[in-house]
């Protein structure tokens, strides 16, 4: 039988029945369950510690089609120390604040102290008695002088010392903790999907070409033909953009790869790989090439006349990078390397599909927030024009 409780997002007054942690509500209210606040059974306790966190915004994901929550779970695979430390490491970088803990304890203590349940067991260290050594005393005996007239032998008795036992000293065993829990009959709450570290790998993807769309959206001119994916025709004021239907984090460390083909028609304008908090906006037209100004991140790629590449971060142009005229209105290949620690994205192009050994350009202070983002692709055409075609797509987490 396993092992859960429930919990709820409650930001109220604490709720009679539970242990208020943070913004969560852990435990059974004896008023009973209500849908004010919803509470949501956590994943069993007997396969591995358990880390809740609150979800503002109620956007948990929960195996309910069209249902979310405000509660998250993680879980670690095992008992470990090393295996609560690092999920504990995890989660305090995903929400903002890394951390770098020496134990498990620190680790707990840590994660309450800032609104994470979690189900570790405080351990106390028995301490060693130091061995008390008992002093044996020994005694000296005393020689009697004898006077001397007529030589008598005195003899002096032996003394035999007394043995003193030493008493040995038996150590403590440690008494190693039993994690024990007392199960409560309560409502049956709705049960979440329980998220673990492992699967965020699992968020890239892989489109060799696009035979199959599934995972992406696409807006205003774009379409699909013979596997490629054109984000417009050689047609005057066109625009187009695509982006992956779900929204995730990419404050870690991730590689993308792309191959491009433009032309077909009289030369304009160009495309743009951005990272928005949207995936239902149509940038901008023309020589915007699809840009939509609310991304974090873009980079476009700009065929008429300005022939070059310029990186923007929250709408803001950092860096722009001259090309020789007509350079990517040809089939090229692209790889971009994102460093999150260093905070640098490096830039690789070439016109065969083998990466070069060294990027054509850095981007210093390259950096995503903890926020989830739709990565994506837009072009865009005005009085001249051309296709815009995307062959290929690649993210793969490192």
């Amino acid at each position: 039988m396993s092992t859960a409780r429930p919990f709820a997002y409650n930001t109220g007054s604490a709720i009679a029945g539970t242990t208020q942690v943070g913004s969560l509500a852990v435990g059974t209210p004896t008023s009973g369950f209500t849908n004010s606040p919803q509470f949501w059974e956590g994943p069993d306790e007997d396969l591995g510690y358990v880390i809740a966190v609150p979800v503002s915004g109620n956007t948990q994901p929960t195996p309910i089609s069209g249902v979310t929550a405000s509660v998250g779970f993680f879980r670690t695979d095992d008992f470990t120390d090393n295996s609560f430390i690092g999920l504990a490491q995890y989660v305090a970088n995903e929400y903002g604040t890394p951390q770098t803990f020496s134990s498990g304890n620190d680790a707990s203590t840590w994660l309450t102290a800032n609104g994470y349940w979690n189900s570790w067991i405080f351990l106390t260290p028995t301490p060693t008695p130091t061995p008390t050594v008992t002093p044996t005393n020994t005694i000296t005996p005393s020689i009697t002088p004898t006077n001397t007239v007529t030589p008598t032998k005195t003899t002096t008795p032996s003394i035999t010392p007394t043995n003193t036992i030493t008493p040995t000293n038996t150590q403590t065993p440690s008494v190693t903790p039993t994690k024990t829990t007392t199960p409560t009959n309560t409502q049956t709450p709705t049960k979440t999907s329980t998220p673990t570290p492992t699967n965020l790998n699992a968020q890239g993807f892989s489109y060799s070409n696009f035979a199959s769309t599934t995972g992406l959206v696409g807006v205003g001119n774009t379409s699909v033909s013979s596997n490629i994916y054109f984000l417009t025709t050689a047609a005057a004021s066109q625009i187009g953009n695509v982006y992956r239907t779900t929204a995730i984090q990419y404050n870690r460390n991730f590689s993308a790869q792309w191959s491009t083909l433009i032309g077909g028609g009289t030369g304009a304008d160009g495309y743009c790989i951005q990272w928005t908090p949207t995936n239902n906006t149509n940038g901008v037209t023309g020589g915007g090439v699809g840009y939509v100004s609310t991304a974090i991140n873009a980079i476009t790629f700009l065929t008429y006349t300005n022939n070059s590449y310029n990186w923007y971060k929250n709408n803001v142009l950092q860096v722009a990078t001259s090309v020789s005229s007509g350079f990517w209105r040809q089939t090229l290949y692209f790889w971009g390397d994102y460093n999150h620690s260093a905070q640098t994205f490096a830039l690789y192009y070439s016109t065969t599909n083998s990466k070069p050994g060294s990027p054509n350009k850095t981007f210093t202070s390259f950096s995503f927030d903890t926020n989830s983002y739709y990565m994506g692709f837009g072009a865009a055409t005005g009085g001249s024009n051309d296709n815009h075609e995307l062959l290929s797509w690649t993210l793969q987490f490192t």
